[in-house]
C-alpha cells in the first residue's frame, strides 16, 4: 500500500495504536463463490492477534487451512460486511478453535470490492465460561430448591397424617384441629417463600394467603406499602395472621356476619433507625373482653414478630387492637 507523505504520520500513528492496544486486530479478505463467503485470508494482524486468537504465523493464510471446520456463520458475517458496507457487533463461540468465545466488531476497509474487512476482537472465554457455570448454579439451585418444597410438602402431610392418626382417639378434638391449621399456615408461608427461592416474601402475600384459608378474604382490609420479610419472619407472621383470625372467629369481629379486620402495616424512622410495625384492628364484632386464661396461641402473639417481642394488644370494647414492632432491617433479613 502507497502511502502519500501528508498521509504518513496518520497511518505511523495508526499502526502504533494498533500495536500497542490489548485488542487482536486483523484485516482479512474475504474470499466468495457463486456469491457466497467462504474463507478468508489474514492481510495484516497486530502484536495482540496471537495471544487473543490462539492461531500463530497467521499472515497470508487461509482460515480454512488454518481450522478446516470453522463454522460458516463466521465467513458469512464478514462477508455480510464486506459487501453491505454495514459494519456489525457480535458475540460468539468458535468451536473449531478449542471453543473459544469472541467479542467481535467487524468493518469494512476500502471499497466493496476489495472485500477487505477489519476485525477488533476479545478473547472472552473465561468471562463466558464464569458466565454459564454461574446459569448452571442457579439452574441447580432451582432444581434443588423445587425439590426441597416437594419433601417439605410431603413432610407437612405426612406430619398432619401423622396427627391425626395418633390422636384421632382424643375426646376433645379442638387441639388437634388447631394443631392442623398452624401446620397449614406454615405450609402457605412456605409456598410464598419459595417463589423467592426461600430468601424474601412479600408481607401482603403471606398475610392474605394465610387469612383466607381461615375465613372469607372480604372480611379482611390488607395495606401496606410493598415490603419483602426474611424467612423467619415470614413464618412467624404466618402464625401470628394465624391465631389473630382463629381468634377473631371465635370471640371477635370474625364471630358475627359484619365484623370486619384491617391489617396494615408501615415503616417509622429514618435510615437504620427505621421500624416496622404491623397493625391488627377489629371492627364491627360484640364486645371484647380480655381474657382471664392465656393458651398456646396467646402466648404466641406475645413473642411478635421473629419472636423478638414488640408485641402490644389493646381489648377495646369496641374490637380487639394488636400492633407488633421490630427493627426494619431485622424483619428483612431474618
Amino acid at each position: 500500500m502507497t502511502i502519500s507523505r501528508s498521509s504518513a504520520p496518520k497511518e505511523r500513528n495508526f499502526s502504533h495504536l494498533l500495536e500497542t492496544i490489548d485488542d487482536g486486530f486483523c484485516i482479512v479478505e474475504v474470499k466468495f463463490e457463486d456469491g457466497k463467503a467462504v474463507d478468508y485470508r489474514f492481510l495484516e494482524i497486530n502484536a495482540a492477534f496471537e495471544r487473543q486468537s490462539g492461531i500463530v504465523n497467521a499472515r497470508g493464510r487461509w482460515m480454512k487451512d488454518i481450522a478446516p471446520h470453522h463454522e460458516d456463520i463466521w465467513f458469512e458475517r464478514y462477508g455480510r460486511v464486506a459487501q453491505t458496507g454495514k459494519a456489525e457487533k457480535f458475540e460468539s463461540p468458535a468451536k473449531a478453535l478449542s471453543g473459544r468465545w469472541y467479542n467481535v466488531h467487524a468493518f469494512r476497509i476500502g471499497e466493496a470490492n476489495g472485500n477487505r474487512v477489519g476485525i477488533l476482537f476479545n478473547d472472552v472465554t473465561a468471562i463466558k465460561t464464569a458466565e454459564l457455570m454461574r446459569r448452571d448454579a442457579e439452574e441447580l439451585q432451582k432444581t434443588l430448591t423445587l425439590e426441597l418444597n416437594h419433601r417439605m410438602k410431603n413432610m407437612f402431610a405426612m406430619i398432619q397424617a401423622i396427627a391425626s392418626q395418633t390422636l384421632r382417639t382424643v375426646t376433645d378434638q379442638q387441639p388437634v384441629d388447631a394443631f392442623t391449621k398452624r401446620l397449614q399456615s406454615l405450609s402457605m408461608a412456605h409456598d410464598v417463600l419459595l417463589e423467592k427461592d426461600w430468601k424474601s416474601a412479600k408481607i401482603h402475600d403471606v398475610a392474605g394467603a394465610v387469612v383466607a384459608t381461615l375465613a372469607p378474604i372480604e372480611r379482611f382490609r390488607i395495606d401496606g406499602p410493598p415490603i419483602l420479610i426474611g424467612p423467619r419472619t415470614a413464618l412467624s407472621v404466618s402464625l401470628l395472621m394465624h391465631e389473630l383470625t382463629a381468634n377473631a372467629l371465635k370471640h371477635g369481629a370474625l364471630s358475627n356476619d359484619s365484623g370486619l379486620v384491617n391489617i396494615t402495616w408501615t415503616v417509622t424512622g429514618q435510615s437504620n433507625d427505621q421500624v416496622f410495625i404491623l397493625e391488627w384492628r377489629e371492627s364491627g364484632g360484640p364486645t371484647v373482653n380480655q381474657p382471664t386464661q392465656r393458651g398456646f396461641g396467646s402466648r404466641l402473639i406475645k413473642t411478635g414478630l421473629s419472636g423478638t417481642g414488640g408485641a402490644e394488644l389493646r381489648y377495646h370494647t369496641l374490637g380487639f387492637e394488636a400492633s407488633f414492632s421490630s427493627p426494619l432491617a431485622q424483619v428483612q433479613t431474618i
